[in-house]
């Protein structure tokens, strides 16, 4: 019995050596860590970049970058592993192989506008021209939004001159020319800032044409709608519009062309 007793706390003892020993060198195999920081085709921080973590065995975690740019996997198990980026310009994933050890985190950065310049100098000289022009692009829509606008306000003033009492008629006047110049000003900014190939060229124009009509001011209305037409011949409003310019300056046997 006492060998019997003897023997069970010998194996109850070698059982905890054993987890003893063990234990630490499981836990060391997840304390692994892969992280970096992802700068985008601007050499901006990437945010929200898709980022997959694949490991030798084929498992994979996936994980987004933060507003900064970083990203970070961890609890790692030690070996090679595939880092994968998901930029949405490119139409391949970008991959990295990297190594998760416990000695300390792995660091993956990367910057793609360097990486593209490098690899591929011609096709960063595009992206940069696309970006250029979809910059550009944004700051026409803003800037043709506000012409509109302002042209709205014009058009309403317009409207309201013959209730407006005859001592105040001069002001009334003054408010449509403040408001066409500065619908004017902002069509003019945006059909400077458009790409050249732009199709909405045609628009700007047309557009200051009737600011120009709204304020009496004949001779810039008919070189508005000119240009309106020369750009978009096949808009049969710019030529009536142009017409009626053109009759009122008194020039008719132009506006019969025009409206023919």
């Amino acid at each position: 019995m006492l060998k019997s007793v003897k023997a069970y706390a010998l194996a109850a003892l070698l059982t905890l050596a054993l987890i003893s020993f063990f234990a630490p060198r499981a836990t060391a195999q997840l304390d692994g860590k892969i992280q970096g920081t992802v700068m985008d085709f601007d050499g901006k921080p990437f945010a929200d970049l898709p980022v997959t973590l694949k490991s030798e065995q084929g498992g994979a975690m996936e994980t987004k970058t933060d507003a900064n740019g970083k990203f970070i996997f961890v609890n790692l198990r030690s070996g090679k592993y595939t880092v994968i980026f998901h930029p949405p310009q490119l139409q391949q994933p970008f991959e990295v192989q990297a190594s998760a050890q416990s000695a300390g985190p792995t660091d993956v950065n990367l910057n793609f506008k360097e990486i593209l310049e490098k690899q591929n100098p011609e096709a960063a000289a595009a992206f940069r021209k696309q970006q250029e022009d979809r910059q550009k692009s944004a700051g026409m829509k803003e800037h043709f939004n506000n012409g509109l606008a302002f042209l709205d306000q014009e058009r309403a003033a317009k409207g309201e001159l013959a209730k407006v009492p005859a001592d105040q008629r001069d002001q009334a006047k003054q408010k449509i020319t403040d408001l066409s110049d500065k619908a004017i000003a902002e069509f003019q900014e945006a059909n400077k800032i458009a790409p050249e190939k732009d199709p909405n060229h045609h628009l700007f124009w047309a557009r200051m044409g009737e600011a120009y009509d709204l304020a009496g001011r004949n001779d810039d209305a008919i070189n508005a709608y000119q240009q309106a037409v020369a750009l978009k011949p096949d808009n049969a409003s710019y030529y009536n519009n142009l017409g009626n310019v053109l009759a009122r300056a008194g020039k008719i046997d132009d506006a019969r062309v025009a409206y023919t």
